[in-house]
């Protein structure tokens, strides 16, 4: 059974001004709310609401003005942004933000630029009434990446509302993960499979491009008879947008780099014997050059 999706909500264009951080209008609210923007040609940046309070905060907003569009009528006060690491494609609109919200804070790792508030591993902050954000270390693709982890306090959600969620940026991808430009195959090993596989199973990934086409024909071609990796290759072919659809609990079954330590993934590709985070070495290597990518 496929999960629920994550229906986007965009509205109206806003304009990026100081005066605008209490000017949204509300809607009805009913639960937390995460709103998927495109930006750029694949990237994701969300808007994330507390439905009580109505206030909202934005999820590496590159570009500033579809970020509002999304806010609009959805969320009342605009109280922070959140920068999932330091590159351009993800902190690019830190500079738009400071300026519109200057009395807000951006939450983000040491090499982020236009960061007013450092959060590291354990760092933890409220955002509303309900929120609750824990800060994850997960050093790799860069050494400032860090998971968001939110969850809605309230005991009592209908069964259709968002509980959990993790914003990865370039981490942790639906069925794939990061290259390893500032880390190693031990550090993504741990992000991968330490950090983010010690959450909830429920909980739903957002993650910072949409390249899940690519991802599970790679996974498809490590494992092409695994039932979950063929019913995501299924869905990928009717839809173009994946982010915020899936869960950690489905990314350990249908993503090959959280299953490093399966000996089907380790016969594959010859490493058998060598450990998980050499089967890590190995993925992420042939995934870079293109090879054993099944047909989508």
């Amino acid at each position: 059974m496929l999960p629920k999706r994550i229906p986007s909500l965009l509205r109206p264009r806003l304009s990026a001004s100081p005066s605008s951080q209490r000017a949204f209008s509300s809607s009805s609210r009913l639960t937390m709310r995460v709103i998927p923007v495109p930006v750029r040609d694949d990237n994701y940046a969300y808007v994330v609401v507390d439905t009580p309070s109505g206030d909202g905060v934005f999820v590496d907003p590159y570009t500033l003005s579809k970020v509002q569009d999304a806010a609009n009528g959805n969320v009342e006060n605009v109280v922070g942004c959140i920068t999932t690491h330091h590159h351009h494609d993800h902190s690019g609109g830190n500079d738009d933000f400071a300026k519109a919200y200057a009395k807000a804070p951006i939450w983000a790792g040491s090499q982020t630029p236009t960061m007013n508030t450092l959060v590291k591993d354990g760092s933890d902050f409220k955002i509303g009434q309900s929120i609750a954000v824990k800060c994850h270390a997960t050093p790799c693709h860069t050494q400032d990446s860090i998971a968001f982890f939110l969850e809605d306090t309230r005991s009592n959600l209908p069964a259709n509302e968002i509980k959990r969620a993790v914003f990865t940026g370039d981490t942790l991808f639906v069925s794939g993960c990061g290259r390893f430009f500032e880390g190693t195959p031990a550090e993504m090993h741990t992000a991968l499979n330490k950090v983010l596989a010690s959450l909830p199973d429920d909980t739903v990934v957002f993650c910072g491009h949409e390249y899940t086409k690519s991802n599970v024909a790679f996974s498809a071609g490590v494992l092409p008879e695994r039932p979950a990796i063929l019913q995501l290759l299924d869905e990928v072919r009717k839809t173009s947008v994946t982010t915020g659809k899936y869960t950690i609990g489905d990314e350990k079954k249908h993503n090959v780099f959280m299953l490093v330590g399966d000996a089907e993934v380790q016969q594959r590709v010859g490493t058998q014997g060598k450990g998980e985070i050499e089967t890590m070495s190995v993925l992420r290597e042939l995934k870079n050059s293109g090879k054993m990518m099944a047909k989508v």
